[in-house]
């Protein structure tokens, strides 16, 4: 599916007024962006897309060295995007671009404003964005467009209130990788006879607000409810927090106290941070020997392990390098060639852990 066109004042041009060399450049990116679905082993992707933000074409066709990238991530601090973003890094410049502009927006949709109003002024060539609030992605969408500027959403989509995309989205794929940590700890569940035990409970921590977490709840409940139907609904609970270290473990402790007969907790969050902030709060409570958390993202999991009294014992690992590597990668083609951008690319999955070689599944981390 591609997305609508919405080209800069209704005009069906991409080019500056009066320059022939623009206007044929404009009819050969119309074309690609109409071009058809692409895919990369290992991970999904779909379409190509023609939103406007992405098919402004101001640079379209410029020199690799003249290039500068600007990625402005939510929680710049997290090890995450510093991953992610040393990836697209790494891509831009190994592509040949001149700089790639690292922004953290400290959670904070004032920051991320004024990055943004910067990078405009700066008239940098593409921007790879991931915002703190996605009520900001009209708004976001709008001023690129007005400036001409390419953009793509990493991790939470550029959406307008419907869900509907205003902008390529490299992600990952958070139903099935939700479903692939809820699998293990049904299963965890399930051999360690755990179902009909009173003292058990299944703690979801979810970020509704979220459009890229919700999935991965949805994905979980679904998993488990299919592996042990029989799961009692009154020791489930859940409760919402804002994917930081922190607000999991208010989250998790609020539940925890709440609860005094569940002694046994499996924790399944949206991140890794939450995982931690869970884990901090089921060690407070002395409750670690018989609980277990399950991590979404894998950045934090050699050092939970290390930690032998952890009750973090698994992550659903999936690689922030390739979120930023393909974005990066997607927006140089296009300023450089022309090449259609995907509307979707996901990442997939896999389940470490203590015992994997996580050297070889996610070196990034174990530096």
């Amino acid at each position: 599916m591609a997305l609508s066109l919405n080209y800069k004042k209704g005009s069906m041009c991409i080019m500056k007024k009066g320059k022939f060399l623009r206007a044929a450049i404009a009819l050969t990116l119309t074309a690609a962006l109409f071009a058809g679905c692409s895919s990369s082993s290992g991970s999904s992707s779909s379409g190509s897309t023609s939103s406007a933000a992405a098919s402004s074409g101001s640079s379209a066709g410029k020199e690799a060295k003249d290039i500068v990238l600007a990625g402005i991530y939510k929680m710049g601090d997290a090890t995450w995007f510093i991953q992610e973003g040393k990836a697209s890094e790494e891509m831009a410049k190994k592509m040949g671009a001149s700089k790639f502009l690292y922004i953290d927006a400290k959670q904070s949709g004032d920051t991320y404003m004024k990055a943004l109003d910067n990078v405009i002024t700066q008239k940098v060539d593409g921007v790879l964005v991931c915002t703190p609030d996605q009520n900001l992605s009209q708004v976001t969408v709008k001023k690129l467009t007005a400036a001409n500027i390419p953009v793509i959403a990493v991790d939470d989509a550029l959406q307008d209130e419907s869900g509907t995309l205003l902008a390529p989205w490299v992600g990952i794929d958070a139903y099935n990788i939700g479903a692939s940590a809820g699998e293990w700890i049904a299963n965890y569940i399930k051999t360690n006879n755990l179902v009909n035990d009173s003292t058990c409970g299944i703690m979801y921590l979810t970020a509704e607000t979220v459009s890229s977490c919700v999935p991965r709840t949805k994905g979980a409940q679904a998993k488990v409810k299919e592996i042990i139907p029989d799961f009692p609904a009154n020791r489930t609970f859940s409760a919402d927090y804002d994917t930081n270290t922190e607000s999991g473990n208010k989250a998790a402790n609020t539940i925890i106290t709440a609860h005094p007969e569940i002694k046994k907790w499996m924790v399944i969050p949206v991140s890794d941070e939450g995982a931690a902030g869970a884990a901090r709060a089921i060690e407070a409570a002395g409750l670690q020997k018989d609980s277990c958390c399950i991590g979404l993202g894998g950045y934090l999991a050699p050092g939970e392990f290390a930690k032998k009294t952890s009750p973090f014992k698994a992550a659903a690992y999936f690689s922030a390098r390739d979120v930023g590597g393909t974005a990066a990668k997607e927006m140089m083609e296009y300023l450089t060639k022309g090449t259609a951008i995907k509307e979707k690319y996901a990442v997939s999955a896999t389940i470490v852990t203590p015992t994997d070689d996580l050297k070889t599944i996610m070196p990034e981390y174990m530096s």
